[in-house]
């Protein structure tokens, strides 16, 4: 059953959530991402970053699956995407591949960041995300 949400369909209420939060979150989405290697994600997400060795914001391309916890699932191919993706002829795709599951307790990531770098996750980019996610899971619903 696919869900809407803002007009876009969405295969399921959790992608179509995750996009409610990147809205509120203020990141910026795509949900069309070309496969790169044998790895197709979810989205594409531009978040802002401040530091003054970035570029002013980071990009991942992230993989969304219904998992409560991160710790069995170190193999899936966005983990192994970490301080860059790149294509076939070795172009930055992104700052780096993310997995994220049933709600922000359930993300990570790993990319360069100023002068260093290393594991993240949504509560390390939002400080409410636990508000902006209840809010998002209040802006869809199952058969919108």
């Amino acid at each position: 059953m696919s869900v809407s949400y803002k007009g876009l369909e969405f295969q399921t209420e959790l992608l179509a959530r995750w996009a409610a939060f990147f809205d509120l979150a203020g990141w910026q989405w795509s949900s069309n991402v070309s496969a790169v290697s044998n790895w197709k994600p979810d989205f594409r997400v531009t978040f802002p970053c401040g530091h003054s060795e970035c570029d002013g914001s980071h990009t991942l391309l992230v993989s969304v699956l219904p998992i409560a916890t991160i710790d069995s699932f170190k193999s899936h191919p966005a983990i192994q995407q970490p301080y860059y993706v790149r294509d076939e002829s070795d172009h930055i795709l992104a700052d780096g591949g993310a997995l994220f599951g049933n709600d922000p307790n359930a993300t990570h990531w790993e990319i360069v960041h100023g002068a260093g770098g290393g594991f993240e996750d949504v509560y390390f980019r939002v400080p409410e995300a636990a508000r902006i996610w209840r809010e998002a899971c209040g802006l869809v619903r199952p058969g919108q």
